[in-house]
C-alpha cells in the first residue's frame, strides 16, 4: 500500500459511519487525487468555483501544494494539515484533499454558514441604543466585538476545548487595559479542561468560578456587543464559545448585575433613579416574605394597630402557619413561572395572567391562602424580576430567610443576613472582591455604585479591578 492509499484509508476508516460523507476522485493528467467533504456543513458551490473548476482545468507540470496555491481561488483559504488535524478539519465542515504523492493533506475553508441573523436579544432589549445582540456563529461575535473596538491592542486568543465537539472558544481583552495575568489565567484553566464536549458557554462558568458549588454566580454574562465592548474597555475580559451567544465576562462583582442594559444611553438622573428602584426592589423581594412571617408569629407588636387588624382579619381560618403558607404561595409561583416558560409561547402569555389570577383568587376564595400572603408573594415575584441574572439566587435566598423568620423571628432574619454578608465578603473573583466596592470600601466605585455619572465625571476604570492604566476619559481640565 502505497502513501496515497495510506492516507485516503486513514481518512475512510475515521468517517467509516458517516453516510453524509461525500468522495470525488479527481484524476487529470496533472494530478490523481481525492476531494473529501461532509455533505450540507460544506458550501459546495464554492468548492467547485474556488477548487474543482481550477484544478480539472490546469494543464502543466503536476500539482503539489505550491502550485495548487496558485492554482486554486484567492477567495478559497487553504492549509496543508497532518492526518490526524485533516481529519478535525473534515468534521468541522472542511472540505480536505488528498494528491497522490503528499504524505499530508490539504484543508479547504469552504464550511458552510448555518446560523441566525443578528437581532435583538431576549434579554437586553431596549429602547434607545443599539439593538444588535451575539448570535451562535463565533466568528459573526468577532466582527460584532472588533466593529466597536477598532484597534491593534484587541487580543483574541482561540482554543479549541472538547476531545469530540472541539469547540473553538475565543478569550478577548484589550491589552494595556486588562491585567494579562488575569487573560493568562483564564487561558490556562481552558486548555486545562478535558472533557468530552462544550454546548454551550455556562458549561465553562464551572471551570471559571473560584467556588463552583457556591449559591451565587461568579460570572458575568451578556448577549449585547455593546455591553461587552463597554466591558472589556473597562478592563474585563470576554469569553465567546462558538455555538452560543452567550458572552461570559471576567472579573465579575455582584453590583454588575444591578446595572441596565440601557444606563449608558439615559441621562445621568434618569438611570441613577432607576438603579436605586432596582436595588429596593431586590430588597423588597427578599425581605418582604420573611418580615411578613416574623411580623406574624412573634413580632406582630411592632406592626401598627390598624394594619395587625386587617392582616389578622385576612388571615382567619386559614389552616396553615405563615410560614408554611408563605412557602406554599412561593412554590405555586415558581411553578407557574417554570410552566410559563416551557409553555408554547402563546399559551405561556395565558398562562401567566389568566392563571395566576385565577389559582390566586380561587385559592383565596378556598380559605387556602390569605389575600395578604399572596399580595405580599406577588409584590416579592414583581421585584425580583428587576435583576434578571439573579433570579434564581434571590429565589433561594428569599425561602431561606423565611424560613430563619418563621423560626426565630426579626433576629432570624438579621442573622441570616450577616451571616450571607459575610460569605460573601470573603469571595473573590481572579483576586477582584466579589462585593466591591462595599467590602473593601472603595470610595470612588462607591460613588459610582448609585449614582450613574455623566459624561465628563466618568473619567475613570473601575477602581477595584487594580489596573494599571486607569484613566478612561481624558477631560484636558475642560470640565464644567
Amino acid at each position: 500500500m502505497n502513501t496515497f492509499q495510506t492516507v485516503t484509508a486513514k481518512i475512510e476508516t475515521a468517517f467509516s459511519g458517516a453516510s453524509d460523507l461525500v468522495v470525488r476522485e479527481i484524476k487529470t493528467d496533472c494530478i490523481s487525487a481525492k476531494l473529501y467533504f461532509l455533505d450540507a456543513m460544506c458550501d459546495t458551490e464554492q468548492l467547485e468555483l474556488t477548487l474543482i473548476r481550477p484544478v480539472t482545468a490546469y494543464s502543466g507540470e503536476k500539482i503539489d501544494f505550491e502550485r495548487l496555491k496558485g492554482i486554486v481561488y484567492s477567495g478559497c483559504n487553504i492549509k496543508e494539515s497532518e492526518i490526524p488535524d485533516g481529519i478535525t478539519a473534515l468534521a468541522g465542515g472542511d472540505a480536505v484533499l488528498c494528491i497522490d504523492g503528499m504524505e499530508k493533506v490539504v484543508v479547504f475553508a469552504v464550511r458552510k454558514g448555518i446560523f441566525r441573523g443578528i437581532t435583538e436579544p431576549p434579554t437586553g432589549s431596549v429602547i434607545k441604543g443599539p439593538r444588535e445582540g451575539f448570535v451562535e456563529n463565533i466568528k459573526t461575535n468577532m466582527v460584532l466585538i472588533r466593529r466597536r473596538i477598532r484597534s491593534d491592542s484587541l487580543v483574541i486568543d482561540c482554543i479549541n476545548v472538547g476531545r469530540y465537539s472541539d469547540t473553538a472558544v475565543a478569550v478577548c481583552y484589550v491589552k494595556g487595559i486588562a491585567k494579562q495575568s488575569i487573560a493568562d489565567e483564564i487561558k490556562k484553566k481552558l486548555q486545562e479542561i478535558d472533557v468530552d464536549g462544550i454546548v454551550d458557554s455556562s458549561y465553562l462558568t464551572k471551570v471559571l468560578e473560584m467556588r463552583p458549588y457556591s449559591l451565587f454566580k461568579q460570572v458575568g454574562n451578556t448577549e449585547k456587543p455593546d455591553v461587552a465592548a463597554e466591558k472589556m474597555l473597562d478592563g474585563r475580559v470576554i469569553i465567546m464559545v462558538d455555538g452560543s451567544p452567550i458572552v461570559l465576562t471576567l472579573p465579575f462583582i455582584l453590583i454588575e448585575d444591578f446595572d441596565g442594559t440601557q444606563d449608558l444611553y439615559k441621562r445621568s438622573s434618569r438611570a441613577t433613579f432607576l438603579r436605586v428602584v432596582r436595588i429596593f426592589a431586590v430588597f423588597m423581594a427578599v425581605i418582604l416574605p420573611a418580615v411578613y412571617v416574623a411580623t406574624q408569629i412573634h413580632q406582630y407588636q411592632i406592626l401598627p394597630l390598624q394594619l395587625l387588624i386587617k392582616i389578622l382579619g385576612a388571615d382567619n381560618d386559614i389552616p396553615f402557619t405563615p410560614t408554611v403558607e408563605i412557602l406554599l404561595a412561593l412554590l405555586l409561583f415558581e411553578i407557574l413561572g417554570e410552566a410559563s416558560i416551557r409553555m408554547p409561547r402563546h399559551v405561556s402569555m395565558a398562562l401567566s395572567v389568566v392563571g395566576a389570577i385565577v389559582l390566586g383568587e380561587t385559592a383565596v376564595n378556598a380559605g387556602l391562602l390569605s389575600s395578604v400572603t399572596v399580595l405580599i408573594v406577588a409584590l416579592s415575584g414583581i421585584g425580583i424580576y428587576a435583576v434578571p441574572d439573579e433570579v434564581g439566587t434571590l429565589g433561594i435566598l428569599r425561602v431561606i430567610l423565611v424560613i430563619a423568620s418563621g423560626l426565630f423571628g426579626v433576629y432570624g432574619i438579621i442573622l441570616s443576613l450577616i451571616a450571607i454578608f459575610a460569605y460573601l465578603s470573603g469571595m473573590e473573583t481572579f483576586s477582584v472582591p466579589y462585593l466591591a466596592p462595599f467590602a473593601p470600601i472603595e470610595n470612588e466605585d462607591l460613588r459610582n455604585t448609585f449614582i450613574v455619572p455623566s459624561y465628563p465625571d466618568d473619567d475613570k476604570r473601575t477602581q477595584s479591578l487594580d489596573l494599571k492604566n486607569t484613566t478612561k476619559l481624558n477631560t484636558g481640565g475642560n470640565r464644567k
